[in-house]
C-alpha cells in the first residue's frame, strides 16, 4: 500500500509499472495506490519524491489489511453530497461490513504500524476526513500504558474513543488506553461505555445539525465535540482527553457558529516530542502535541516554546486567549494571549515545573477574543522519573500502594545506560493485580505478567529510558509492595596476557547489592566483521548452531558517528524462519540478543543501518561444550554496591570451532539466585578473550 501527494497516484503507478510492478488497485481521489513489486524495490518507491509512505501488506494482521482498506476506500468514494441520511458502520477487528451511503465510520483495529512515527491508515483516514466530509470514530484501544493509542485512534482528524467501566461511567476502564498519540496530539478525544454509542451521539448531533442548517460537516462536528465535552474528575487530559460527549452542549456551539457567522480556524501546531520513537516522527523530535517522557526530574524547571500557524480565515490578524484547563500547576504560559496573522508561524513560551513525580498532562485552549469560543487546544504532557541513586541504594521501593476501586496506576522509572539487569518485583499482599512494563509508545519494549500474578520481571540489558510499570487490578482495592533494582558489574581482564589460557578477573559491583556471584565459564566460537548498510540499508548473516549450544549471543554495534541500528535474530531452522528476538532502541548503543540453548540448524540475523553505506561492527558468538571447558576459583559470596574482588579463570580447548571463527573463552559473571531470561542465570556483566592454540 503506497500514499501518494494529492494527485500524484498517476505519476507514481507509471514509476512502479517502470520497476517491474502491478499496480492492483487506485484510489485516486485520496492518493492511493496498493501494488505488487519485490520487496527489494520498496526503497526505491520510498524515495520517489511524491511519496509519502509504503507499507508492506500484512504489517497490522495479514489479509485482513486488505479488507480494511477495501472498506474505508469504498466508503470514502461515496461523496457526501449523495448521502442522505446519517449511519453508523462498524470494521469489527479488522472484518469488513456492508455499509454504502454512511455519514460516520466507526472502526474497531488491533495493532499499530509506528513506521516513521504514523500509522498508514491513519495518514489515509486523516484524508478521507479531509476529502469526503465524514467523520470517523476509533477505539483508543486496551494497551492500558500511556501513548498506546491504537492504529487510526491516532490520526489528527479521526475521534478516538476511550473506555469507561461498564459498571460506573464516572471511572476509566483500569485497561483502557492512554493518550497522548505518538505525536503529542491530544488523544484520546473521548471517553465512554462503547465506541458505538459515542458514534451514535454523533450521527444523532450531525442529523440535528442538518435539521436546523448548521454546519454539518466533519470539521465543524469534530470541533464541537471536543469543545462541549464534560471532564472526569480524577483524570488527567492523557487519560479522558476532552471527556464525555454531550451532544446537547455540542449543538449550541454549532448554532453559536452560525448566528455570529463565525469562520473556525484551522490551526497547525509544532511542539517538541521527547521520547522512544520520537525520531521517527515526520519531523524528527516535533508534533502536534507538547510531549516529553524522557529527561525531566521533579523541581526542575525549565522553558519550551510551541509554534502556531493559523492556516485559513481572513489575512487580518487574528487575537486569541491562553486558557490552561486540567493543569496541576505543572504548566504555565508567558503571556495570555497570542496574535496569529495569517500562515504566519508564532512561537508561544511555556514553563514547565513538575512538583512531583510522575506523569503530568494539561490542555491549553485557543479562545477566540471576539466571539469568546474556543477554537483550538494543544496537549502538553511529560513525566518526571524516579531515579535509582546512590543515596536509594540503587532499588526503588514502594510499599502498601492501593489501587482504589479499579482503577489503575502507573510508575515511572528510569534506567541509566550500562545496566546489565532490571529486577522489578511486584508482590500483591491484597488482591490480584496484572503488571506490565514498557519503555513506552506502541513499538516499545513490554514484559507482561499473567493475568492476576504479579511477580518478578526481569529485563536483561535493558535499553536505557523511561518506564512504566502499569498496575492493573483484578480485584477491587487490591493493594501491593514494589521493588525495583538495576545492576550491573563493571569487570576487567587483567592486564598481563592470558598465560595458558588462564587469567584473572578483577571486577566491581556498580549498582544494588548482590546476594551471591558466580563466574561461569565456557568455550565459545567467535566470528567478528566490519561491514555497512547494504542496497536497502541492511545486511543479513547465517548462523549454523551446532547441536547441543549452550548459547547464541549476536551483537551490532555502530561505527564512527551515531547510527541507530535495529537487529533482529530468526530462528529458521524449521525451513521458515520466526523471529526470535530484536533490538530496536532508538539510542546509539550496542545492540545485543542471547538466545539460550538454542536448537541446532539455521538462524539468520539481520543488521538495520538505516542507510546504505553506514558502517557498523557485528559479532556472533556460539558457546558449546564440543569446543571445551572452563574453570573458576573464588568464592560465591554476597556483594555489597561498590565492592571489589578478584576471580581466577582457566580454560582448556577441545574440538575444533567451525572454519572462519575464533576459539574463544567466555566469562559471565552471573547472579547465582537469579531466575531471569533469557541467559540463565542473569549475566551481570561478560569477557571474552581468544584461546591459544597451543593449548
Amino acid at each position: 500500500m503506497i500514499a501518494t501527494r494529492m494527485g500524484a497516484t498517476p505519476a507514481v503507478a507509471a514509476h512502479i509499472a517502470r520497476l517491474g510492478g502491478e499496480v492492483q488497485g487506485r484510489f485516486d481521489d485520496v492518493g492511493y495506490l496498493y501494488v505488487r513489486l519485490p520487496i527489494e524495490r520498496l526503497s526505491e518507491v520510498s524515495e520517489l519524491p511524491d511519496v509519502l509512505m509504503a507499507n508492506l501488506d500484512g504489517a497490522l494482521g495479514g489479509s485482513s489489511d486488505t479488507a480494511l482498506t477495501d472498506t474505508l476506500l469504498g466508503v470514502s468514494a461515496t461523496p457526501p453530497a449523495e448521502s442522505n441520511r446519517p449511519m453508523v458502520m462498524a470494521i469489527d477487528n479488522l472484518l469488513s461490513t456492508a455499509a454504502t451511503d454512511d455519514l460516520l465510520v466507526e472502526v474497531r483495529s488491533d495493532g499499530r504500524f509506528s513506521m516513521g512515527g504514523q500509522d498508514l491508515y491513519a495518514l489515509m483516514a486523516n484524508r478521507a476526513v479531509e476529502v469526503h466530509g465524514k467523520p470517523i470514530f476509533a477505539s483508543a484501544g486496551d494497551g492500558a500504558r500511556v501513548d498506546s493509542i491504537d492504529t487510526f485512534a491516532s490520526a489528527r482528524r479521526v475521534l478516538a474513543v476511550g473506555s469507561l467501566d461498564t459498571d460506573r461511567e464516572s471511572i476509566l476502564a483500569a485497561a483502557s488506553s492512554r493518550g497522548p498519540a505518538a505525536d503529542g496530539g491530544a488523544k484520546p478525544d473521548f471517553v465512554g461505555v462503547s465506541m458505538s454509542e459515542a458514534a451514535s451521539m454523533a450521527a444523532a448531533l450531525a442529523e440535528a445539525a442538518r435539521t436546523e442548517n448548521l454546519p454539518s460537516d466533519a470539521r465543524h462536528i469534530l470541533w464541537a465535540l471536543r469543545m462541549s465535552a464534560r471532564r472526569l474528575d480524577g483524570y488527567q487530559p492523557h487519560e479522558q482527553g476532552f471527556g464525555i460527549i454531550d451532544t446537547t452542549r455540542a449543538l449550541e456551539l454549532l448554532r453559536q457558529v452560525k448566528s455570529r457567522k463565525f469562520d473556525l480556524p484551522d490551526i497547525l501546531t509544532r511542539a517538541p516530542v521527547k521520547t522512544y520513537l520520537s525520531r521517527f516522527l515526520p519531523e524528527p523530535g516535533v508534533g502536534q502535541g507538547l510531549y516529553e517522557r524522557e529527561g525531566w526530574l521533579v523541581k526542575r524547571p525549565e522553558k519550551r516554546k510551541i509554534t502556531l500557524t493559523r492556516q485559513n480565515g481572513p489575512s487580518t490578524p487574528l487575537t486569541y486567549t491562553l486558557q490552561w484547563q486540567a493543569n496541576d500547576g505543572t504548566f504555565s504560559a508567558k503571556q495570555d494571549e497570542v496574535i496569529l496573522p495569517f500562515d504566519t508561524p508564532v512561537e508561544v513560551e511555556i514553563y514547565i515545573a513538575p512538583e512531583e513525580v510522575g506523569i503530568h498532562s494539561a490542555l491549553l485552549y485557543l479562545v477566540d477574543k471576539m466571539t469568546q469560543l474556543a477554537v483550538h487546544t494543544v496537549m502538553t504532557t511529560i513525566v518526571a522519573s524516579e531515579q535509582f541513586t546512590a543515596a536509594n541504594g540503587y532499588t526503588i521501593q514502594h510499599r502498601k500502594q492501593t489501587l482504589a476501586g479499579r482503577r489503575a496506576q502507573s510508575h515511572f522509572i528510569e534506567v541509566p545506560p550500562n545496566v546489565s539487569s532490571l529486577r522489578m518485583n511486584v508482590t500483591a499482599t491484597v488482591g490480584q493485580v496484572e503488571m506490565l512494563l514498557g519503555t513506552g509508545g506502541p513499538s516499545g519494549a513490554g514484559f507482561n505478567s499473567p493475568r492476576g500474578k504479579a511477580g518478578l520481571v526481569t529485563v536483561t540489558y535493558p535499553p536505557p529510558g523511561v518506564y512504566e510499570l502499569t498496575l492493573l487490578p483484578v480485584s477491587a482495592n487490591a493493594q501491593v509492595e514494589i521493588d525495583a533494582s538495576i545492576y550491573y558489574v563493571d569487570s576487567q581482564l587483567d592486564e598481563a596476557p592470558p598465560k595458558n589460557n588462564a587469567t584473572k578477573l578483577w571486577m566491581n559491583n556498580i549498582y544494588a547489592p548482590l546476594q551471591k556471584t558466580a563466574v561461569l565459564t565456557e568455550v565459545g566460537a567467535r566470528r567478528v566483521l566490519e561491514d555497512n548498510g547494504g542496497p536497502t540499508g541492511m545486511r543479513a548473516y547465517n548462523i549454523t548452531v551446532p547441536a547441543d549450544s549452550t548459547t547464541l549471543r549476536v551483537a551490532a554495534s555502530p561505527g564512527e558517528g551515531r547510527a541507530r541500528l535495529g537487529l533482529y535474530l530468526y530462528d529458521c531452522v524449521t525451513g521458515s524462519c520466526i523471529l526470535w528476538g530484536s533490538d530496536v532502541f532508538t539510542k546509539t548503543t550496542e545492540k545485543i540478543l542471547i538466545a539460550p540453548n538454542p536448537r541446532a540448524g539455521l538462524w539468520r540475523v539481520v543488521v538495520d543501518a538505516g542507510l546504505v553505506g553506514t558502517p557498523f561492527k557485528y559479532s556472533e558468538l556460539i558457546t558449546n561444550p564440543s569446543f571445551g571447558s572452563g574453570q573458576a576459583d573464588g568464592q560465591n559470596e554476597s556483594r555489597k554496591t561498590g565492592a571489589r574482588w578478584n576471580q581466577s579463570v582457566s580454560f582448556e580447548a577441545q574440538a575444533a570451532v567451525p572454519f572462519g571463527y575464533d576459539a574463544v573463552a567466555v566469562m559471565d559473571v552471573i547472579d547465582a539466585h537469579s531466575d531471569a531470561q533469557p541467559l540463565r542465570p542473569l549475566p551481570l556483566t561478560t569477557q571474552v578473550f581468544k584461546l591459544s592454540r597451543s593449548n
